[in-house]
C-alpha cells in the first residue's frame, strides 16, 4: 500500500508503528492509496484525517492509524502521552476562571483541552496564531502562539511547548492582574 503523509503528521505514523510511507508537502498530496493528513487538509485521494492539537488528539490519532494498518505502537511514547494527558487534566480546575478569546480552530482545541474558558466577551486575554495579522488596541493581553513553520517537528514537543507557553503567559498574567487588583483595593 502506498501511504503518504505530511511533515506535520509524520510522527503519528512513527509512533503508530507504520514504517513504509512517503513524506510530502501538503501541495504534493497525490498518487497514493491513502494520505494520513490533518483533518482540515483537502485532498482528492482517500485520506485518514488526524487531529494533532492536544495530547488527547495525538493519542486518539495514533490508535486510528494503529487500527487501520494493524501495527505495533511505540509503547514508551504512549506512556509519555498518557502521562502528559493526566498531568494536563490535573491542572484544569486551576484554569477554568481565566477567560480567553481565541482566534484559530487549532487553538480552540488546545485552550479547551487545557481547561480555560473561551469567551467572545468579557475576556481577560486574546490568543492568536502567529499567521494572523490582526491589530489589537491592548497588546498587553494578546498572546501569539507559534504555528506550522515556527514549531518543532516533533509532535509531542510541539504540543508541550504550546501548552507551556500558554500556561506561563496566562497564569503569570492572571497573577499580575490579581496583584494589581489587590493594590487597587488597598
Amino acid at each position: 500500500m502506498n501511504i503518504i503523509t505530511t511533515p506535520m503528521c509524520e510522527d503519528i505514523l512513527k509512533i503508530a508503528g507504520v514504517d513504509d510511507y512517503t513524506v510530502v508537502k501538503p501541495s504534493y498530496i497525490e498518487n497514493a492509496d491513502v494520505a494520513v493528513v490533518l483533518s482540515e487538509t483537502k485532498t482528492d485521494i482517500p485520506k485518514i484525517p488526524v487531529k494533532l492539537n492536544t495530547y488527547q488528539q495525538i493519542y486518539d490519532s495514533i490508535f486510528i492509524i494503529k487500527n487501520k494498518f494493524n501495527t505495533n505502537i511505540d509503547e514508551e511514547k504512549i506512556k509519555l502521552i498518557k502521562y502528559l494527558i493526566n498531568d494536563n487534566n490535573k491542572k484544569k480546575d486551576n484554569r477554568k476562571n481565566i477567560k480567553v478569546k481565541v482566534y484559530g480552530n487549532f487553538l480552540k482545541d488546545t485552550i479547551t483541552d487545557m481547561g480555560y474558558n473561551i469567551s467572545d466577551s468579557d475576556y481577560d486575554f486574546i490568543i492568536v496564531p502567529d499567521y494572523m495579522n490582526i491589530e489589537f488596541k491592548n497588546k498587553k493581553n494578546v498572546i501569539i502562539i507559534p504555528s506550522h513553520k515556527n514549531v518543532p517537528k516533533n509532535i509531542i514537543q510541539r504540543i508541550k511547548e504550546r501548552y507551556e507557553l500558554l500556561e506561563s503567559k496566562l497564569c503569570m498574567k492572571q497573577w499580575h492582574i490579581l496583584v494589581e487588583f489587590i493594590n487597587i483595593m488597598k
